[in-house]
């Protein structure tokens, strides 16, 4: 069983509060976290990959997770906050051949952060900083500092319905200033690579946390405006491997309608992108060792516009539209899905009988699972592959106990008309103890993008202890 190594909260805080003096006096508390279990029931389609076993199998799962929040106050302007997660599931059949092991445990670091207010306005951060940026639901824009997700392959925690990500969330270590003054806030951030990424053709389940967080040179700048009425203002620039600027717009048009408005422009593409005449060469039995790439050349850009209103009885009603230049076009999406055919099989009909072997059987499989690994890690990464989306979502926020809060959203392509849908329920026993049960679900023909791995099903039911 492979496992990652997770600081705790708590053995943190230990070690800082035994270390006292009258000038540096530790005060540590756990400020909040929870401990859930919930069983899962896993529907899978049958989908284009092929391997000798099924690529995804339906099953049964149980699962348990936890996270934690602690911090110490060290002296009157030195503060630490640190936060850690973790989960362990237990299949009852062995999963497919692109899914986890039987039984898998996982755990990360979510941050771990050093705070000293240098004077009044200003506060630097040192440690593993994590932040987010944006107000879009679906993909933000804005949010130039995100990273790959370490999620299970088969099993994700589903006590946070739909924002099920940040359990995930995994910052970066670096450096940061923050000004805060009467105008705006001023943010600079410095993430350097501490390693080189050599497993891009593996699932980012598979790498290690640097791998994941600090594979890249990073530099980041924003200004935040709120000096405008009723609006607030976000200009961003982001250098080093990735060079974007972005800018945003959000605020109130009414006391209860919100107008977000995001865009970005980079030099060349964010993400890896099946190079299209490398999957030609590969359908023309052709060896193409890197079939995936980042162009670095030429402008692409990204927007999102976003509406949202809440009622009087505190339900959110939202609606988005998110859509990109370095989206694959209908011909892009249509050579990928002859290769995926091709690599899953397809090749047999160009090649004899009597010239097949295992070990041009080998290379092909390790073509399907890198064209699976790499389609997986654009998701992990908060990027959708298309052009225009729509996105819908509604939700309630009372969080009384006794009552029923519940939230459904979708995400479709508008190109495809392939769908996500995820529907939410939860209701607190004790203001401790909560119970939640929901359905998530993707569809779409198998050459869609929501429909690359086969339409799939995912049920769940659980409790969750808060403190």
């Amino acid at each position: 069983m492979r496992m990652y190594i997770c600081l705790s909260a708590t053995s943190v805080m230990l070690v800082a509060s035994l270390y006292s003096t009258s000038s540096w006096a530790a005060n540590c508390v756990i400020q909040r976290g929870y401990v859930g279990a919930e069983g899962i029931i896993l529907d899978s389609s049958n989908s284009q990959w092929k391997f000798k076993r099924e690529a995804f199998r339906s099953n049964s799962i149980a699962n348990v997770y936890a996270t934690s929040v602690g911090s110490c106050t060290l002296t009157d302007s030195l503060n630490f906050k640190v936060q850690a997660s973790g989960a362990y599931a237990f299949q009852s059949r062995q999963p497919g051949a692109l899914e986890d092991k039987k039984n898998q445990g996982f755990g990360i670091l979510n941050e771990a952060v050093l705070s000293w207010m240098a004077s009044g306005p200003l506060y630097i951060d040192l440690g593993k900083l994590r932040t987010a940026s944006g107000s879009l639901f679906s993909v933000s824009p804005l949010d130039l500092l995100r990273n790959y997700s370490g999620n299970m392959r088969s099993v994700r925690v589903n006590g946070l319905g739909d924002r099920w990500r940040s359990f995930y969330s995994e910052g970066s270590y670096g450096s940061s200033a923050t000004l805060y003054r009467d105008e705006g806030t001023y943010s600079l951030w410095l993430l350097p690579r501490l390693t080189r990424n050599n497993n891009r053709s593996d699932s980012a389940a598979n790498w290690s946390s640097l791998e994941r967080t600090n594979s890249t040179d990073r530099y980041y700048a924003s200004y935040t405006n709120n000096g405008l009425k009723n609006f607030n203002t976000t200009y961003s620039l982001l250098g080093g491997d990735q060079k974007t600027f972005a800018a945003g717009i959000s605020g109130n048009l009414t006391d209860k309608l919100i107008l977000s408005l995001e865009g970005s422009v980079s030099r060349g593409e964010t993400w890896r992108h099946l190079d299209m005449a490398s999957a030609r060469q590969i359908r023309e039995l052709e060896y193409i060792s890197e079939p995936y790439k980042t162009r670095h050349s030429g402008i692409e850009g990204d927007l999102g516009v976003s509406l949202r209103y809440t009622s009087d009885e505190q339900q959110e009603f939202g609606a988005e539209y998110y859509g990109q230049s370095q989206g694959y076009s209908r011909g892009e999406w249509k050579n990928i899905f002859n290769t995926i055919r091709f690599v899953n099989g397809g090749y047999k009909n160009l090649i004899p009988p009597y010239a097949m072997t295992q070990n041009i059987s080998s290379s092909y499989e390790q073509y399907s699972r890198m064209m699976a690994a790499e389609i997986d890690n654009t998701s992990r990464n908060g990027n959708l592959q298309g052009k225009h989306y729509a996105t819908f979502y509604i939700r309630t926020n009372k969080e009384q106990v006794g009552k029923i809060d519940w939230s459904v959203s979708g995400t479709a392509n508008l190109v495809d008309r392939s769908h996500v849908i995820n529907l939410h329920l939860s209701t607190p026993l004790k203001n401790d103890f909560l119970v939640y049960t929901g359905i998530s679900a993707s569809f779409g023909r198998t050459n869609s993008e929501f429909g690359t791995f086969g339409e799939k099903g995912n049920g769940y039911a659980g409790m969750q202890f808060n403190w």
